[in-house]
Order: C-alpha cells, then sequence, then structure tokens
C-alpha cells in the first residue's frame, strides 16, 4: 500500500456503515452472562454508485484487480460533535468481495463495492484519528482496568477524571496497571500535583516514554500523553511505577486515572 492508494471515487451518500462485534458471549452454569473481547470490532461499508460513467466503472475494476489481495484508505465523512458539521476521516480497508456493476443506461453504471475495516494496518503518518479534530473517542476510567500488580488503592479526588482514580505510592517498580482496548490511537487522563510522582507509559510492552505527575500546585485532570499512530487491534496500555519523581516533588505517589482511546 502507497500513500496514493484511496479508493478512488467518492460513493453516493447515505453510506451503509455496519459494525461487526469483536465479542464473545457465554452462559456459565450459574446462568450469568461472560464476555471477552476476540478482536477489535470492524467496520463495514456499503458504497453505491449510482449512474456512473464507463470511466469511472474501470477505474473500480482496476483499482480492485490491483488491491484485491491488498488494502488502501478510504476517506469516510464522519459528523462531529465537537466542530457540529462533518468531518473526513480516513480508514485502512480491505475489498469484502468483488465490485458489482449494473449497465443502466447507455454508458452509465450502477456500482456497489463492499469494504470491510482492515485490522492491523498502519496508515501514513498524518491519516490516524484524533480527538482534537473531533474523531469519535470512548473514555475507560481507573475501575476498568484489565489488571494490576501492586496495591492500587481507588479513591474520589475532586480533580480527577469523573471525580475518581487509583494511586500506587511507587516505591516497587514491578507494580503496574494496565488498560485493555479494541481500537487506534489514545491519549492518557490524570491530574497533576506537587506531590506525585513520574510513571512510565508502554503499549503493548513496548515502552513510549514517561510522564511526570508533579505540579507546582493542583492541576485538573488532562490528556497528558497521546500516542494516536496506532493501528486498529487489541491494544494494551501498561502504566509502570519507576520509584522516580520530578526533584521538586514531595511525593512519589503515580495515579491510574482515565484513558481516551479512538474508535
Amino acid at each position: 500500500m502507497a500513500e496514493t492508494d484511496q479508493f478512488p471515487l467518492d460513493p453516493d451518500y447515505t453510506v451503509a456503515d455496519v459494525w461487526a462485534e469483536g465479542v464473545i458471549r457465554s452462559a456459565a452454569d450459574s446462568g450469568r452472562i461472560f464476555s471477552r473481547v476476540k478482536r477489535p470490532p470492524q467496520r463495514t461499508w456499503a458504497l453505491e454508485l449510482r449512474s456512473r460513467p464507463t470511466a469511472d466503472k474501470d477505474s473500480v475494476l482496476a483499482f480492485y484487480r490491483r488491491l484485491e489481495k491488498s488494502w488502501f484508505r478510504f476517506a469516510h465523512k464522519v459528523y462531529s460533535v465537537l466542530s457540529g458539521s462533518y468531518v473526513i476521516r480516513y480508514f485502512p480497508v480491505e475489498f469484502a468481495g468483488p465490485p458489482q456493476f449494473d449497465l443502466v443506461a447507455n454508458e452509465a453504471w450502477d456500482l456497489r463495492v463492499m469494504l470491510i475495516e482492515a485490522v492491523g494496518r498502519a496508515l501514513p503518518t498524518g491519516y490516524y484519528p484524533d480527538p482534537t479534530a473531533g474523531h469519535p473517542a470512548v473514555f475507560q476510567e481507573e475501575t476498568e482496568l484489565s489488571k494490576t500488580q501492586g496495591t492500587w488503592t481507588q479513591g474520589s479526588h475532586a480533580d480527577a477524571h469523573a471525580g475518581a482514580e487509583k494511586t500506587n505510592a511507587n516505591t516497587n517498580t514491578t507494580d503496574y496497571a494496565i488498560f485493555t482496548y479494541a481500537g487506534y490511537g489514545f491519549r492518557l487522563w490524570a491530574r497533576k500535583n506537587s506531590n506525585l510522582g513520574i510513571l512510565q507509559v508502554l503499549l503493548d510492552d513496548v515502552v513510549l516514554g514517561t510522564v511526570d505527575l508533579y505540579a507546582a500546585s493542583g492541576q485538573a485532570a488532562a490528556a497528558l500523553y497521546a500516542k494516536l499512530d496506532v493501528p486498529l487491534g487489541l491494544h494494551r496500555v501498561k502504566l509502570k511505577a519507576t520509584n522516580t519523581k520530578n526533584g521538586s516533588s514531595t511525593g512519589y505517589t503515580i495515579i491510574a486515572d482515565a484513558l481516551e482511546y479512538m474508535i
């Protein structure tokens, strides 16, 4: 896939946009329903292109022949609550089957194309979803951590996202907390204060960097770390104790508060 490999035509709107769920549910003997995410949900698009000239039909067919075993980029309009308008969102996609062509008039064709969101395919730089552009995102709170090691204490705080957080003394470097999500990139939210330390951030066990939670005075929870260029998939964000702090901080405590991830 090259940066120029984008579906060549704009479809007629409305475009059918369907989600394929990635959750498996099963019932225990007690009747309780358990669920787990097997794969990230995938969108499927049914594109309709009506009364298009033969040149458009040939363009779609040539594109399909070249990329039917590969993947490419699809530009789709999504509504942004942030801006109150539609914005372009780019998706990595694959053909879900061969395009269909119907001759409806002299040199006029109705085209139908099925696309499916491609898991694990990296978009070019600048084409990933971004919450500041109004692309949709979901928050996971600290109560939705998939795993922790060490002592993480649940508590309320006025400056925390949604008013609650988990804290760790940050003295044992084997302590960690993990958010697991299905989506693209993420932003890590937490508050800052004069008695907080430094935590390490890992994505899928790859070290991304550290976040210093120190501030001279209390600051409300905000996006302190962003990693947006992440392909669609199941991902783990690990917050790890470092036993370090800013030289001006009076304490080492670190926080697991909220993860905002792109869908």
